[in-house]
């Protein structure tokens, strides 16, 4: 909406403005490093607030950006209370997908979705130009697949939530991401493809690779299976990296340290897709909150010998939680007690 001198800021006007301008001062103080410049963007905020009494002919008709919607619209949920996989389109309708229908394919138009092999749901899209943001939430539990209108696949594991425009109209093609997923992307030079998610930023043209970063896990990582991909720590003084195959890069977001590790196993990172976990001297707190995300159940490890044990070898995900733990447990000498909403493990010495 356009003002010109004669018209005023409504409320709502004033408060979305207000926002805009938070924003926009938080962004500059992340890339000044000195109290100086952080006064002077402070001054700046303070001279746009006064114009705001002054002048009367602010435009806010800008098109919103990916990260102005998940700052403000983007939807959410407990992803360990929702027993669905849900898909929030722009005009706000959501789609509860079923056990078996947990595949999501896009027109090159953006316009159709296609869930499964049947149901089809018509996007609409008022203004060409404007870009229209949908957003995917995987519980606990569920996991989706999802092709979007590049043709771009993408997996999403358990606990996530992915925002993106139906139909890319700029010359970058950009997604956020809470969670994890696994992207194989569409190539176009022309046109980047960007994962956005806490502190991190992969920008690819085109390959495979997996992006993890849950808002409660300490470390934020993508790991490379092929292709080349630059990946930017935003808050490591705007570090980047461009890693090779076979390669992953992750961020600490307690310590801030950037980790590169050569030569890992792909299986480590892309097993979940194809149902099984593979883990080479993972410690048991690690393999149960990987665990508890898969099959939607608070696993709790009790002892500080437990957690720290150390685990490896190949988990078929076909089977259930508890055939699963039985098998470690037989082995690593842990006892399971079952409650209705938990798993409790036990070391035997301690019983």
């Amino acid at each position: 909406m356009k003002l010109n001198n004669e018209e005023t800021l409504s409320d709502t006007e004033r408060e979305k403005l207000k926002r805009r301008i938070i924003r926009s001062v938080r962004t500059l103080r992340k890339k000044r490093k000195s109290k100086q410049r952080a006064r002077l963007v402070y001054s700046v905020a303070a001279s746009i607030a006064i114009l705001l009494g002054v002048f009367r002919f602010f435009d806010l008709s800008g098109e919103q950006s990916l990260q102005d919607f998940v700052d403000k619209e983007a939807p959410f949920v407990d992803v360990r209370s929702s027993n669905q996989v849900i898909v929030v389109l722009g005009e706000g309708k959501k789609v509860q997908l079923k056990e078996k229908n947990n595949i999501l394919k896009y027109s090159p138009n953006g316009k159709n979705l296609q869930v499964g092999t049947g149901e089809k749901y018509r996007q609409t899209l008022n203004d060409e130009d404007k870009p229209v943001f949908n957003t995917i939430l995987v519980p606990y539990g569920k996991r989706t697949n999802l092709t979007l209108s590049d043709g771009t696949k993408v997996w999403i594991n358990s606990g996530s939530r992915l925002v993106y425009p139906v139909v890319f109209k700029s010359d970058n093609r950009e997604v956020y991401l809470e969670g994890e997923a696994i992207f194989d992307v569409t190539h176009n030079s022309q046109r980047p493809f960007k994962v956005f998610s806490t502190n991190q930023e992969v920008r690819v043209l085109g390959t495979v690779f997996n992006v993890s970063s849950y808002l409660d896990d300490e470390k934020s990582s993508t790991v490379l299976k092929s292709g080349s991909v630059l990946v930017t720590y935003a808050k490591d003084d705007e570090k980047s990296f461009r890693i090779t195959p076979g390669t992953r890069s992750s961020y600490n977001n307690v310590t801030r340290e950037v980790e590169i590790q050569d030569a890992v196993n792909m299986d480590d990172y892309f097993g979940w897709r194809e149902g099984f976990f593979s883990f080479k001297n993972h410690n048991f707190e690690y393999i149960a909150t990987k665990l508890s995300r898969y099959y939607g159940i608070e696993i709790i490890v009790k002892g500080e010998q437990l957690r720290a044990d150390t685990y490896s070898g190949k988990i078929d995900l076909k089977d259930d939680v508890n055939s699963v733990l039985q098998t470690i447990g037989e082995a690593y000498q842990f006892s399971l007690e079952r409650q209705a909403d938990k798993i409790i493990l036990t070391t035997k010495q301690n019983l």
